[in-house]
């Protein structure tokens, strides 16, 4: 009887370990490309004209109501565009979403950054439901600042305030 208590306890460590791993596995299958590199010649964190094209056709045609909204974040998302506030410093991150009804696990680097995280979310309406915005329960990510939701795009762009933008398109 002594012994079960820790085999019970180590039983739970293998299989929380498992289930881990088994996040990791599932974003690598479209992250393990995913690196990053700091290029200071081309400023690549400055938003270029193709980011900025994709931008204005999002906000041209945006998914209009939570809903379909939130069926629509379903799947696996690439980063594919960045840019930086005033002074931009940090070439384009790495970056892959993997978003189910529940969780959405992210896989991120950049100069500063090198994880793989796993969160609950929500849509929330802002504005009286006029606009959303992707928020990661109780917890600030960066990267993962998005408000702008079209079919196979979604960003956010703070870069006005000296924030930045992250631009995802949709890859599965």
């Amino acid at each position: 009887m002594k012994y079960l208590k820790p085999l019970n306890a180590l039983l739970l460590f293998i299989a929380v370990l498992i289930s881990c791993n088994k996040k990791v596995e599932e974003i690598n299958a479209y992250g393990n490309d995913c690196v990053f590199e700091q290029i200071d010649d081309n400023m690549d964190g400055l938003i270029d004209e193709n980011e900025r094209i994709i931008m204005s056709e999002c906000l041209e045609t945006p998914l209009k109501s939570k809903n379909s909204i939130e069926n629509n974040l379903i799947g696996d998302w690439k980063l594919i565009g960045h840019g930086e506030g005033w002074l931009p410093t940090i070439s384009q991150p790495c970056g892959y979403l993997t978003i189910t009804e529940n969780e959405l696990t992210f896989q991120f680097k950049n100069g500063h950054i090198d994880t793989v995280s796993t969160h609950s979310w929500k849509i929330e309406e802002v504005n009286n439901g006029l606009n959303f915005k992707l928020n990661i329960i109780h917890e600030y990510v960066e990267g993962l600042f998005i408000n702008q939701f079209c079919e196979n795009y979604m960003y956010g762009d703070a870069t006005p305030s000296d924030g930045n933008m992250y631009l995802y398109k949709k890859i599965n």
